[in-house]
C-alpha cells in the first residue's frame, strides 16, 4: 500500500468517526460504555466531543499531508501516526484487563484495540519505505 493511500483512508475514517461523536455522542456513550447514567451524561458527552475534536484535526492533518513529498514534516505526521495508534491499543487493552461490565463492552474494546494496532502496523509499513533520506539515517 502507498502512503498517500493510507493517509486519504485514515483521513476520511477519523473524520468519519470524529463527526459521529460530535453529533450523536449519546449513541457512541451507550455503544461503548454499555447504559450510560443520565446524572453523568453531561460530562461524558463533553469529554467524548473533545476526543473527537482532535480525531477531525487529526484527519485534516492527515488529508492535506497525503500526496506530500518526503519531508522531515511528512515524516513526523508518519510518526505521528504510529505512536498514537500504538497507545490506542495498548489503552484498548489496559481497558479490557480492567474488567468491562458487559459483554458487549468487552466486544467493543477487542474491535477497537484490534483495529488501532491494525493501524499502527500498516503506519510502520508503509512509513519504513516512505520516510525522509535524512530521517531514516538518523
Amino acid at each position: 500500500m502507498k502512503l498517500n493511500v493510507l493517509l486519504t483512508i485514515m483521513a476520511i475514517l477519523m473524520a468519519l468517526a470524529g463527526l459521529g461523536v460530535l453529533l450523536v455522542p449519546t449513541h457512541v456513550l451507550n455503544d461503548l460504555c454499555g447504559t450510560v447514567d443520565s446524572g453523568t451524561l453531561t460530562g461524558r458527552i463533553a469529554y467524548i466531543r473533545l476526543a473527537a475534536s482532535t480525531d477531525i484535526g487529526a484527519a485534516v492533518v492527515n488529508w492535506m499531508a497525503r500526496n506530500a513529498e518526503a519531508s522531515k514534516a511528512r515524516d513526523a505526521i508518519i510518526l505521528g501516526n504510529i505512536i498514537g495508534w500504538i497507545l490506542g491499543a495498548i489503552l484498548g487493552v489496559l481497558a479490557v484487563l480492567s474488567g468491562p461490565p458487559t459483554t458487549h463492552v468487552l466486544v467493543m474494546l477487542l474491535v477497537l484495540t484490534f483495529l488501532s494496532l491494525l493501524m499502527a502496523v500498516a503506519f510502520i509499513w508503509v512509513g519504513r519505505t516512505s520516510m525522509s533520506i535524512g530521517t531514516r539515517h538518523s
